[in-house]
């Protein structure tokens, strides 16, 4: 009966410790995911905080059936944008842009123009830039 019990104590101990190994290794791998997580989560705080753009105007251009909108925007933060990432709203609703510069790039203290087209409707209207990390400036305008 000694030798029975010293098998099963053997067993329990490789079971413990197998248990504990990959107990160690999920956590472990757990906690980078964590921290990796954390480290875009504070980046990505720091670009917000270091995002600020500024309508400058909106100057919409009649023509018979509708009208072109042109906005002339301002980065007046520190952070370098996407030019080609910014979301363009128009009394609420998203519209597409297009813009004249090639880069891409939009540094600071950089002023910029992009264009909306074909838009109808006359009086008061609203337009509503956002950035790529979700900073946003408004302007009004009329037709």
């Amino acid at each position: 009966m000694g030798f029975e019990l010293s098998v099963v104590t053997v067993l329990f101990f490789i079971a413990a410790v197998l248990l504990g190994t990959y107990s160690y290794s999920m956590l472990s791998s757990s906690n980078e995911l964590i921290a990796d997580a954390s480290a875009e989560q504070y980046q990505m705080q720091h670009n917000k905080l270091q995002t600020d753009i500024e309508v400058k105007d909106s100057l919409p251009d009649s023509f018979a059936d509708g009208y072109n909108l042109t906005v002339v925007l301002s980065n007046e933060g520190s952070e370098a944008l996407r030019f080609d990432e910014l979301n363009v709203l128009v009394d609420g609703n998203l519209v597409s842009y297009t813009y004249d510069d090639a880069a891409a790039t939009w540094t600071p203290e950089e002023t910029r123009n992009l264009t909306v087209t074909d838009l109808s409707g006359l009086g008061m209207h609203r337009v509503k830039v956002v950035t790529e990390n979700g900073i946003s400036a408004y302007d009004s305008y009329i037709v």
